[in-house]
This record gives C-alpha cells, sequence and structure tokens, in this order.
C-alpha cells in the first residue's frame, strides 16, 4: 500500500486535471456570465506545466547537488539494536492516534478506538453537507479558519 498509493493518487490527479481541461471548473454562485472566460488548454496548461519544471528544477538542485543538507546529523550514527533513541516519536499527523492508543490499557480497544476515529474523519463530511456551498455566505467560515491557522501553525 505504501508503495503503490502515491501512483494511484497521481493517476487520480492526471485523471482530475484530464477531466477539469475538457468539462471546466463548476460555479458554486450559480451566476452564469461568460464574456471574461480564458481557454483553459493553451493558457493554464502551459503554466501549469510551467510551474511542475520549476518545481522540479527546486526539488533537482538538493537532490543532486545538496543531498544532506536538509538531513539530520543522527543519521550517520550506527544503529544499536538493543536500544531505541528517545528521540523517536510519531510524525505530527500520527500524535492524536497515538495517544489514542497509549490512553486504553487493552490492546483490542484502542484498535477499535482507532478505526473508530478513521471512521468519524470518514463521515464528517456527510454530517456537515450543506446547501450553501460558497464560503462567501457562511458567517462563520472565516473566524474559524483563523482560529485553525493559529491554532495549528502559531501554537503548535
Amino acid at each position: 500500500m505504501h508503495f503503490t498509493l502515491p501512483f494511484i493518487i497521481l493517476a487520480v490527479v492526471i485523471v482530475h486535471i484530464l477531466l477539469l481541461h475538457e468539462f471546466g471548473s463548476n460555479n458554486p454562485l450559480g451566476v452564469d456570465f461568460y464574456p471574461d472566460i480564458a481557454n483553459f488548454t493553451p493558457y493554464y496548461t502551459i503554466k501549469d506545466l510551467l510551474s511542475v519544471i520549476y518545481f522540479f528544477m527546486f526539488f533537482g538542485f538538493f537532490v543532486y547537488f545538496m543531498p544532506n543538507l536538509l538531513g539530520h546529523p543522527d543519521n550517520y550514527i550506527p544503529a544499536n539494536p538493543l536500544v531505541t533513541p528517545t528521540h523517536i516519536v510519531p510524525e505530527w499527523y500520527f500524535l492524536p492516534f497515538y495517544a489514542i492508543l497509549r490512553s486504553i490499557p487493552s490492546k483490542l480497544g484502542g484498535v477499535v478506538a482507532l478505526l473508530g476515529a478513521i471512521a468519524l474523519l470518514a463521515f464528517v463530511p456527510v454530517l456537515l453537507e450543506t446547501e450553501i456551498r460558497n464560503v462567501r455566505y457562511r458567517v462563520m467560515s472565516r473566524p474559524l479558519f483563523y482560529l485553525f491557522v493559529v491554532l495549528c501553525f502559531v501554537l503548535g
């Protein structure tokens, strides 16, 4: 799964871009006004391609010329199979699930709670379905977004 999932995501992105080029994007406001529309295919396709080329140039600079610049010096210490380093913690996006597993003493209960948390995240789009799709008409969306940014990136 760890090997094939990136390729599946890449295929879905390519299909998405092809469908977006074919049919265009939707209009959540429902106002049809077409005089100022630029064609997607020559303009945005070349613009996207240029962005991809710039990204690969930037990425290739680090890969080929400075591969150790973003690395950690502890990566060069030989591994000791008898001692686990103390600084090893899960990645930040796994921390809530790691806390769920550690807070429940039963292994089976922890796994059930973990699967329940993932299932709850899968049902959030269904639970929060509204008729108004545009954020402009939702009064609390902007303050909640700024609260999210402050909690995640400033205080986190």
